[in-house]
């Protein structure tokens, strides 16, 4: 049995080569950019009118004669002479021979006759006018590579007409759950029965960080049922997880069976509470990259949803060049982890540690922000790691 700090070390040496693959701009969001966006042309492009008004040379006048009007997406008019104003709508080009716009409330107008309304002051060249190339010039980098992209950040983006998006490629992989007490969420359970609610929580847990499995399975719990499973959903897949028969049980049979598969254990059992029966193993490197890595999580649901929180989302996030937050928060009166252990305890930030029953009472999560991490050093202090959204 290892300790979470060992554990820790050895999944963060699992390096995962990574590379580029493209995605639609729309699903851009929560990916990692693996080239640095340039800008293909100034920002703004022109002379941009920012608000609705009125075109003008500024150069003393209070009155002009309105001829044409210059509406978004249309070449530049010429204003005809210093008399002339030009209406103008906000997003427009700034028409030639104007520098400056004085918007509609700024005025009296009869006519074709516009006038600065009485008692408004002379405007201040520029006025209104967004200049070209003052957000950023053609050739500046707007994202570099390694941006973890959030939507404000698809202006930019689409703005350069970047689409498809190149982003680092993230690990392909699924999610296998085993149990033939499980049945389906829609079914009707027998008394000895149990509605599949894991894969619900972690599929979940993972959607909440961006993370989305290529499939999921139900596997069986006979050894040929299992090897079978296995065989078919390996292929392709830089990470399993499965849950559940990962103990000591008669019927915990995905330790050996992946073993029979070719897996190398890298540890079985970790000294935590809940999720101490966490298996991690790794098969043998394919030539285009490392082997199938496996997490094998205890199939008692807050021990898989924990186990899953804490070290595969951590894992796939880094993966990519991502991170999961991680913050020190009080935790009084709750006592010590055993001499080299850890504990981990559903948290908020109202009640703080929260009254549950073991690792089967996934109804005290309900009330989470996530959960807590005891050790053995006594601080007054735990780690806390919030769930996905939260």
């Amino acid at each position: 049995m290892i300790s979470v700090a060992e554990a820790d070390r050895l999944l963060s040496a699992l390096a995962f080569p990574g590379g580029t693959e493209f995605v639609a701009l729309e699903d851009a969001v929560g990916r990692v950019t693996a080239l640095p966006t340039a800008a293909d042309r100034d920002g703004p492009p022109y002379d941009r009118v920012a608000m609705d008004g009125y075109a003008v040379e500024n150069d003393g006048r209070r009155a002009w004669t309105v001829r044409g009007l210059q509406c978004a997406g249309r070449p530049p008019l010429v204003r005809a002479d210093g008399n002339t104003a030009v209406e103008v709508a906000t997003g427009a080009i700034l028409p030639t021979g104007c520098d400056t716009v004085i918007p509609y409330e700024h005025t009296e107008r009869t006519g074709n006759a516009v006038a600065l309304a009485e008692g408004r002051p002379a405007p201040k060249t520029g006025a209104n006018v967004h200049r070209r190339g003052t957000d950023y010039r053609g050739g500046d980098v707007l994202l570099p590579a390694g941006t973890l992209l959030r939507s404000v950040h698809l202006h930019s983006l689409a703005s350069v007409g970047v689409d498809p998006v190149a982003v680092v490629r993230c690990p392909v992989w699924a999610l296998a759950v085993t149990g033939d007490e499980l049945v389906e969420v829609s079914a009707r359970p027998q008394p000895w029965q149990i509605r599949r609610s894991n894969a619900a929580a972690i599929e979940g847990e993972a959607r909440a960080w961006g993370l989305r499995a290529s499939a999921q399975a139900v596997l069986p719990d006979d050894r040929a049922g299992l090897t079978r499973g296995l065989e078919r959903l390996l292929p392709g897949l830089d990470v399993l997880v499965l849950t559940g028969g990962v103990s000591a049980g008669v019927l915990d049979l995905v330790p050996g069976v992946l073993t029979e598969l070719g897996a190398t254990a890298l540890f079985h059992k970790i000294a935590q509470r809940p999720g101490k029966p966490l298996w991690c193993g790794r098969f043998p490197d394919r030539p285009e990259g490392p082997g199938t890595l496996v997490f094998g999580l205890p199939g008692n649901p807050v021990s898989s949803l924990f186990s899953f929180r804490r070290y595969v989302v951590r894992w796939l996030l880094a993966a990519e060049g991502r991170s999961v937050p991680r913050r020190r928060v009080p935790v009084p009166g709750v006592p010590a982890a055993a001499p080299g252990a850890t504990v981990f305890l559903p948290w908020s930030p109202q009640a703080g540690v929260l009254d549950w029953k073991g690792s089967g009472d996934f109804q005290a999560l309900a009330a989470s922000t996530g959960f807590v991490e005891i050790d053995d050093s006594g601080s007054p202090e735990a780690v806390y790691h919030p769930w996905g959204g939260g």
